[in-house]
């Protein structure tokens, strides 16, 4: 605790000195009783009342506060829209050689992901032939985690309408208020699918500033490395390519790096003012100081 005005509590040296050194000039004053008061002021009850009035009365004055210094919990740093390539080629292996499915692999990785972006706000879009938010973007990651594990291949259609994709996480973001806005797309497959053409796709990243990073999965000869390319390069993003789970691993490990969760907190300080609890304990002894008079008078 300390006080804003600590030089207002001088004032009770100075009524001390008043006390001492300056005499009550009746003469000088209109006020009912104020002899009697004067009289009685001598009583070491009322003059303890007297002093509780002055010392409250000062202490309220100069303005006792505590301050508190508080971090808050999430930092707005950055939003980031995961978007998930959920058509029928998803269910797919990676290739002869290794017999794990794409699917299966990325929802193990994604979740991981979740896990390490403390203090982002994540959302979720899932596309096939239409795309839809699976989650917005949220600080629950408990739930998004929780949520991955269900997802399925075919659940969006068969094709892969992955403007629109983009084009649905751009309104996610388009709202946010953080510091930065990224999504990041997924897919092994080309655009079949979908309403919005890739330039009025690229247009509403340019215009919201999100960066998009694209990753290819799979073999190069599924997916167009020069559309995924040019889709991230546009937004200041990157492109990367899987071609395994290990690659995969390692993509999503690389954007981990690329966009640190941790951002700069600034603490938040909260005063409370305490002035009237001493102020309360002035006026309830004045109101004590003005009964005892009366009593005595009566």
């Amino acid at each position: 605790m300390h006080f804003e005005y600590p030089w207002v509590l001088s004032l009770l040296l100075l009524f001390l000195f008043c006390e001492k050194r300056c005499p009550l000039r009746l003469d000088l004053l209109y006020f009912p009783h104020i002899e009697r008061m004067a009289k009685s002021s001598r009583g070491s009850l009322l003059q303890a009342f007297k002093w509780m009035v002055i010392t409250g009365s000062v202490v309220a004055l100069a303005s006792p506060v505590v301050t508190e210094e508080i971090r808050p919990s999430h930092a707005m740093g950055r939003d980031m829209v995961l978007i998930v390539d959920a058509s029928r080629s998803m269910d797919e292996t990676f290739s002869i050689v290794t017999r794990q499915k794409k699917f299966e692999t990325l929802k193990k990785i994604l979740k991981d992901f979740v896990g390490k972006r403390k203090t982002d706000r994540l959302g979720l879009v899932v596309f096939g032939e239409f795309a839809y938010i699976a989650s917005p973007v949220t600080f629950d990651h408990r739930m998004l985690a929780e949520m991955i594990p269900y997802l399925e291949v075919g659940m969006a259609g068969e094709r892969t309408a992955i403007y629109d994709a983009v084009s649905m996480a751009t309104k996610l973001l388009k709202v946010s208020d953080a510091k930065s806005r990224v999504a990041v797309l997924l897919t092994d497959g080309r655009n079949t699918a979908g309403k919005i053409p890739l330039q009025v796709t690229l247009k509403l990243l340019e215009q919201y500033g999100i960066k998009l990073y694209t990753i290819g999965v799979g073999r190069k000869g599924d997916y167009d490395p020069k559309i995924l390319k040019e889709m991230a390069e546009t937004t200041g993003g990157r492109f990367f390519s899987a071609s395994d789970p290990k690659m995969l691993e390692e993509v999503y490990e690389t954007i981990d790096r690329l966009e640190p969760s941790e951002v700069e907190q600034q603490p938040v300080v909260e005063t409370r003012y305490l002035f009237s609890y001493p102020l309360f304990v002035a006026a309830m002894s004045l109101l004590a100081y003005l009964l005892m008079l009366n009593r005595s008078e009566a």
